[in-house]
């Protein structure tokens, strides 16, 4: 899939003016929500890295969350939480099972067949077993659309439950002092929509709305063939369905949603997870109200290290509240890391974390 960021793209009759991708891209610039990895991270790893220094030992952050590849840092797999998750608490997780590259297209298909079966049935999630940021995540609706994706799939691939409701990520950590789990952040993840007025086209109507347009071009790109169709008075178009920011989610603060019932079940859930002390829990339940409850909650994904404190994604933070964000939440997981590694937990080098770096590279080519 071709990021967000990338220029807009027109179908065949449906086009956008210069005007309007010059000023796509000044209005990306002005927020620094929208810029790319490499324009916003210089700071933060030059703190990981001066800290890292002072850490003993230097590579101690990889110590943070021993039950994952590396804590996550990278090259870590879903399954690797999720299977624990899924034995011993399995009313906190979206059912899931694997599809092993190294079984035949026809071996995966079969038992994407009675996974389904055994279940509500379509839509559910396909998504690789190694990967981040939303890549190659997608909601299967057909067997035929599941068929599809495991052709192109070069790698393992988890297919899970789909849960309605709304969805968050929600930060937690294992303090290295008194072993309590605590709630380091919450971000409410919200799905953009345009609502038709039965005279503008699809198109139109992503570029008249004003969050819609700073993400037209991975809209124009999933749209394509539609973006000449003009939705009727009053019909919703839901725009995304992927909770992840670089795939055009609104993330909103959800500090206001800690809670001690909130805290306690996250508790049970990193509880059935040994080894599990730092990481955003990806998640959906039924309201603001059910999370702030501690009730229905379904984990979609357990993230290590480098998953990040997504309110700082809110529309309108200050950057350097964002950047104080991040370089606390890399301070809280070295030290986490230095009290594991202190107890006997590996680490790994510094050359080995550079070679998983550009083994998922290589890896994230092979992904649409």
């Amino acid at each position: 899939m071709n990021s967000p960021a990338a220029e807009p793209v027109a179908t065949a009759r449906f086009q956008t003016t210069w005007r309007d991708r010059l000023g796509i891209q000044l209005s990306r610039l002005a927020r620094w929500e929208f810029w790319p990895s490499w324009a916003f991270y210089p700071p933060i790893v030059v703190y990981i890295f001066a800290r890292s220094a002072r850490a003993t030992p230097f590579m101690a952050v990889t110590a943070a969350n021993p039950c994952l590849k590396a804590s996550g840092i990278v090259g870590e797999t879903k399954q690797d939480a999720l299977q624990p998750l899924q034995a011993k608490a399995p009313d906190y997780v979206a059912e899931f099972t694997m599809l092993p590259v190294a079984l035949s297209h026809a071996e995966r298909l079969e038992a994407l067949r009675r996974f389904v079966a055994a279940g509500p049935g379509y839509p559910l999630v396909l998504k690789p077993d190694i990967g981040q940021r939303g890549r190659g995540v997608a909601v299967i609706r057909s067997e035929a659309q599941g068929a599809d994706y495991l052709a192109a799939a070069l790698d393992d691939v988890v297919a899970q439950r789909h849960i309605s409701g709304a969805e968050f990520g929600v930060f937690v950590y294992r303090d290295p002092k008194t072993a309590r789990v605590e709630l380091l952040s919450i971000v409410n993840k919200c799905f953009p929509t345009v609502t038709g007025d039965g005279r503008h086209s699809l198109g139109e109507l992503i570029l008249d709305d004003s969050r819609a347009r700073l993400i037209a071009a991975g809209l124009f790109q999933r749209f394509a063939g539609r973006l000449d169709d003009v939705p009727a008075d009053g019909e919703v178009v839901p725009l995304v369905e992927i909770g992840a920011h670089c795939r055009g989610s609104l993330f909103l603060d959800g500090h206001a949603l800690k809670t001690e019932p909130l805290r306690l079940a996250m508790t049970a859930i990193v509880d059935a997870v040994p080894g599990y002390h730092f990481g955003r829990i990806d998640l959906r339940c039924p309201d603001d109200e059910a999370l702030r409850n501690g009730r229905g909650i379904k984990v979609m994904e357990m993230n290590g290290v480098t998953a990040e404190s997504a309110h700082i994604y809110h529309p309108g933070t200050p950057l350097l509240t964002a950047w104080r964000a991040m370089i606390a939440q890399w301070k809280l997981a070295i030290e986490i890391g230095e009290a594991n590694a202190a107890a006997g937990e590996p680490t790994i080098s510094f050359i080995d974390l550079l070679k998983l770096w550009r083994a998922d590279m290589k890896r994230g080519e092979r992904w649409f």
